[in-house]
């Protein structure tokens, strides 16, 4: 998994990127009138972008056709609201489909994720991670968070582009042993800028992620394809960590297992279901 996503950027593209390469091309600079084609034209070129058919086939990832079959909405037991698999308030799956649902009790480290106010529960990626691995993830709401100022030498990093991070591809063993929390933000790339200026997380040493394609349908406009939805993020810090935490077998591969792969058991299913949903029917080029 790890090479042939590492290889994506370098691919020509493949049919259907080159159909919604040529449908945004047609339709640059176009205003829509209805929002829901400017959505399809959008989503179309998103889901081109990935330039594998099947980019979750490799990885570990539990059966999600069970999800198939929830046909009503249910509610939360802890705060009542209605719900259709986890609710996005909580972080809990339905009573329904909650022995279904994988869980990771553990993960290389603790992650803290601070999230705009302006990102909306139900879209944040993040909240993932949150159902499927509630020990080891929190999720605040910016400006609520905890100061980390205080906590630089207790193996706090964050997890942002800024000047001076180190790449997680270079880190060493005994560095990537020191990390006890990555911490991430969740917003627009505008919005993290601000929420970076914050004294209580500008203090904390970042580190950055190696550069891929993401698989998110929901990009921003404007903005490179490499710009991941953070629980994309989330799983590639994790992997990243183990990685250089245990170092490679004999002969150089990757020593990781694919046991927090279950961190994109719902990206993946809503993936596959916006692409069966979206792509197949996208406005002929």
């Amino acid at each position: 998994m790890r090479s042939e996503m590492d290889g994506m950027s370098s691919e020509p593209m493949n049919e259907r990127s080159e159909v919604a390469e040529t449908y945004r091309n047609k339709h640059t600079g176009r205003k829509f009138k209805s929002p829901r084609t400017a959505h399809r034209s959008i989503f179309s070129t998103c889901m081109a972008r990935c330039d594998i058919q099947q980019p979750f086939s490799s990885l570990k990832i539990s059966n999600t056709t069970f999800l198939d079959e929830i046909e009503r909405r249910g509610n939360c037991d802890n705060c009542g609201k209605s719900r259709k698999f986890f609710c996005y308030t909580c972080h809990i799956p339905l009573t329904a489909i909650r022995e279904l649902v994988p869980h990771i009790s553990n993960l290389p480290c603790y992650i803290d994720v601070i999230k705009h106010p302006n990102e909306h529960d139900g879209k944040s990626t993040s909240i993932h991670a949150a159902v499927v691995a509630p020990e080891m993830v929190k999720i605040y709401t910016f400006p609520n968070f905890p100061d980390y100022r205080n906590s630089i030498e207790d193996g706090v990093v964050l997890v942002y582009p800024c000047e001076g991070a180190v790449p997680m591809t270079t880190m060493t063993t005994s560095r990537a042993t020191e990390i006890q929390k990555m911490v991430f933000i969740d917003s627009t790339w505008a919005q993290a800028k601000q929420i970076y200026k914050d004294p209580r997380l500008k203090a904390l040493p970042c580190v950055v992620l190696r550069t891929r394609k993401s698989l998110f349908w929901r990009y921003q406009l404007g903005k490179p394809d490499s710009y991941l939805a953070t629980i994309e993020a989330i799983y590639d810090a994790v992997v990243s960590l183990e990685e250089r935490r245990n170092g490679s077998d004999s002969e150089g591969a990757s020593s990781y297992d694919g046991k927090y792969d279950n961190l994109l058991f719902f990206f993946r299913y809503f993936y596959e279901k916006m692409n069966d949903l979206y792509f197949n029917k996208s406005p002929t080029v």
